[in-house]
């Protein structure tokens, strides 16, 4: 019995562990930009070298960004990230977006049937060089360093 009490504390131990409480984000964002020209709706990824938390945004229409890690627009935490960079669009136009406060939409159809036969590119296309939104082939890297400004510009 004190063999379980002491493998349940260990185990409670090493799930506090997990997510470590000392990684706090610090304030990150900064603008896409794509031939010079700012990119709404696109998607921005930083994804944790070592594993540790990502963190994302969203462009504004002027490509501004915020990242969210934990809360909404609480930053990224420190550390050595891969960026990805993708804005989707309904092949045909239109949004790839799904905003069900607004009714399931035209495309929600499509996108739900290609969603569950495996092909979501049958329906969506990328609207910047599909290269960005792949972290093997990006070539954005960026590190996130606490006490620095930490805005970063991308222009594609």
């Amino acid at each position: 019995m004190r063999a379980v009490v002491v493998l349940n504390c260990l185990l409670v131990l090493c799930c506090v562990g997990c997510g470590s409480a000392s990684e706090k984000p610090v304030p990150a964002g900064g603008k896409v930009t794509l031939k010079g020209k700012p990119v709404e709706g696109a998607m921005v990824t930083f994804t944790n070298k070592k594993g540790g938390r990502s963190a994302s945004g969203k462009t504004e229409a002027d490509g501004s960004f915020k990242l969210s890690s934990i809360n909404t627009n609480d930053g990224a935490v420190p550390g050595e990230f891969l960026v990805t960079i993708s804005k989707q669009e309904a092949k045909g136009g239109g949004s790839a977006d799904v905003d069900i406060s607004k009714g399931y939409g035209e495309n929600y159809g499509k996108m739900m049937g290609a969603a569950a036969g495996g092909s979501m590119a049958k329906v969506l296309t990328e609207t910047i060089p599909a290269k960005y939104a792949d972290p093997t082939q990006s070539g954005l890297a960026k590190s996130v360093v606490k006490g620095e400004e930490n805005n970063f510009l991308f222009d594609l």
